[in-house]
């Protein structure tokens, strides 16, 4: 059973909301993930365009400053995106994690430029920059999801951990395909893939399957936005599929994790909209233990979450997460 230690917001302080934060975060012991010299990554996600929602970088800042006051030296990180939005290529991720105001530490896209830069773990396409730290502090902002039910550390990690070929593995059953009425044959695609997937037909530019790896990488390459896929996974199938890649991502790190029941919204930071809140705020939590976060977090809005989204068991990532050797769902909180 992990300890899950709660700075409930609800009550009035004398002190703002950063300052509690802080003395949050020197009660956590986060500092004991981090490595003396060494990168620390800070997992995040920096919000669509539009979005305001995310997490501030008020308070990533101080996770940061946590950071370098542990000896350690925090980036910035998250991955490219399967659909069309800011997220989608590396430069322009940076681009826009700069204008939402993450600009006091190095940003690195995790799955480089195209979102085809990855390891395979365990048959996962994890991002490449994930496998190569050995610590990380996974800061998730808990809300509603269409999918899954809710988001939190779990979706933060499996989702937020992949590469576009993983995403489009958890999302989808079916590979890209080209839309021909779109495509201008300009043969970008073609000449990017490396295993020879994409070849010219009388019918115009196609890909094969058999030879297809999934990896994503034409979609951010195409300028015409002619490559796509279709989002026919199940919601029990993606939730599984999120927390396999969970497991995986963390398998050679030491990781802590922080969640915000702050602004709770409908659905993820990804929506460019912001949406009438599904709850009101409640606070800030952390454990080492991320499905005994999630349980945590869940439990805390569990008629919110389940009335939202009715014909979505929540619960399915719980489940999976703890059969995959990611944590534990028994937790106990702690009054910060």
């Amino acid at each position: 059973m992990a300890d899950v230690l709660f700075l409930d917001l609800r009550k009035e302080y004398k002190d703002s909301h950063t300052v509690l934060f802080e003395r949050f975060l020197k009660k956590t012991g986060v500092h004991t993930v981090v490595e003396k010299n060494a990168v620390c990554a800070v997992k995040l996600h920096v919000g669509e365009h539009g979005n305001s929602n995310f997490v501030s970088p008020l308070y990533v800042r101080r996770v940061c400053d946590h950071i370098r006051n542990a000896g350690g030296s925090p980036v910035l990180t998250d991955t490219t995106t399967l659909y069309r939005g800011r997220r989608y290529r590396g430069d322009l991720h940076i681009d826009l994690a700069r204008e939402h105001g993450f600009d006091f530490a190095p940003f690195i896209v995790g799955d480089g430029l195209y979102g085809d830069d990855y390891v395979d773990v365990n048959g996962s396409k994890i991002a490449s920059l994930i496998t190569r730290i050995t610590a990380m502090v996974c800061v998730s902002h808990f809300k509603g999801h269409l999918n899954c039910g809710f988001g939190g550390a779990i979706k933060n990690l499996g989702m937020g951990c992949a590469s576009k070929g993983g995403k489009l593995k958890m999302h989808s059953g079916s590979k890209p395909t080209i839309n021909q009425e779109k495509c201008t044959r300009c043969l970008r695609c073609l000449n990017y893939c490396i295993v020879d997937a994409i070849k010219e037909s009388a019918d115009g530019l196609i890909i094969d399957h058999k030879l297809c790896t999934g990896c994503g990488g034409c979609m951010s390459m195409c300028p015409e936005k002619a490559i796509v896929f279709t989002w026919d996974a199940a919601s029990s199938d993606i939730q599984k599929g999120i927390a396999r890649y969970a497991a995986d991502s963390v398998r050679s790190a030491h990781v802590f994790f922080i969640n915000f029941l702050i602004n709770i919204s409908p659905n993820c930071d990804c929506f460019h909209t912001n949406e009438p809140m599904i709850a009101d705020d409640i606070g800030i939590l952390a454990s080492v233990d991320p499905v005994s976060l999630d349980q945590a977090c869940y439990d805390m809005i569990k008629k919110a979450i389940d009335d939202l989204h009715p014909g979505v068991n929540a619960q399915d990532q719980l489940a999976f997460a703890e059969e995959f050797g990611l944590g534990d769902r028994a937790y106990e909180i702690k009054k910060a």
